[in-house]
């Protein structure tokens, strides 16, 4: 027989850290630490305080899935934290009084989200415009565009107007709105080629896919272990015939793919989803440590297929 002591004990076996944690990762299951509780209904999961007062309450079934907290709690500054952390972005005061919102957004692996100004992308894109004529695409800068990352091909500001430019189309944003975009950041784990070699990337959330994933649903098994098991020391002119077999072979898929073409507006070319599938390959090969300006050198007249 269980005694109300032991029962009391294993009731609070989270601190409240590892309860506020619990509560971030969307868990459904009734629990609680020496000052908190965690309380699940109809989809909504709510942080609690002793007194019952509400510290922070999260929409999982909204989409985004939103989380709001309460302005002036002592757990603030570390929901705050541990949310951004899990890639939920700061959206401003909630419609519920005395709130803050943040919504989650699924991240690439290698990138952190930002929720700004214009003129704080352009600043961060800019140093990077000058690459824009030597290689394909480039992936250090991706916004949010019909509920989709998109490259920033160019922008260009005019009297406070800033008019920002994917394949996709183009947003026109004044200088007090804000922008949902990535930017590219080292990852610890490609640092280490030998782990390239022994194991694949996984996924930052089930929701995720990294571009290995990517690459094997888009791709013939055979071509996507060719890639896998080469890139990490492949030089750039023998890279080329790899990059452009993969290519036609994406774009063969066009219209073979229904789960891909889902993602995008069904209005979107073929073109442009033939434009995402190929960017998945520039992205890895990047991070595979090819560099798409050597790549290309000296074959700007070269077409594919």
């Amino acid at each position: 027989m269980i005694s109300e002591k032991s029962t009391t004990s294993n009731m609070f076996d989270l601190d409240d850290e590892r309860l506020i944690e619990k509560f971030i990762q969307g868990s459904n299951q009734l629990l609680a630490s020496p000052n908190l509780r965690l309380e699940v209904t109809g989809g909504v999961s709510q942080l609690l305080a002793r007194n019952g007062d509400p510290i922070a309450i999260m929409y999982l079934q909204s989409k985004p899935r939103t989380l709001i907290v309460k302005h002036g709690s002592p757990f603030l500054e570390l929901i705050d934290r541990m949310s951004i952390e899990r890639d939920f972005v700061m959206f401003g005061d909630a419609s519920r009084p005395g709130f803050i919102e943040y919504r989650h957004y699924v991240t690439p692996a290698g990138y952190r989200i930002w929720y700004t100004d214009p003129s704080i992308l352009w600043k961060k894109w800019w140093p990077t415009e000058r690459f824009q004529d030597k290689q394909r695409f480039n992936m250090n800068i991706l916004v949010s565009f019909k509920s989709s990352w998109y490259p920033v091909q160019n922008i260009n500001v005019n009297a406070g107007t800033f008019t920002i430019k994917t394949i996709a189309g183009q947003l026109v944003l004044k200088r007090d709105d804000k922008v949902l975009w990535l930017a590219q950041v080292m990852q610890e784990s490609l640092r280490n080629t030998t782990d390239i070699h022994q194991s694949k990337p996984t996924p930052k959330s089930s929701e995720s896919l990294t571009v290995i994933d990517e690459l094997n649903r888009h791709a013939s098994t055979e071509l996507s272990e060719k890639i896998q098991s080469k890139t990490s020391t492949i030089e750039p002119e023998n890279a080329w015939p790899m990059i452009k077999q993969l290519e036609e072979k994406l774009q063969a898929q066009i219209k073979l793919n229904s789960e891909l073409e889902e993602k995008f507006d069904r209005s979107e070319s073929r073109a442009t989803i033939a434009e995402q599938r190929l960017q998945i390959v520039y992205k890895y090969l990047q991070d595979s440590g090819i560099d798409p300006r050597e790549i290309y050198k000296g074959r700007k007249t070269t077409t594919i297929n």
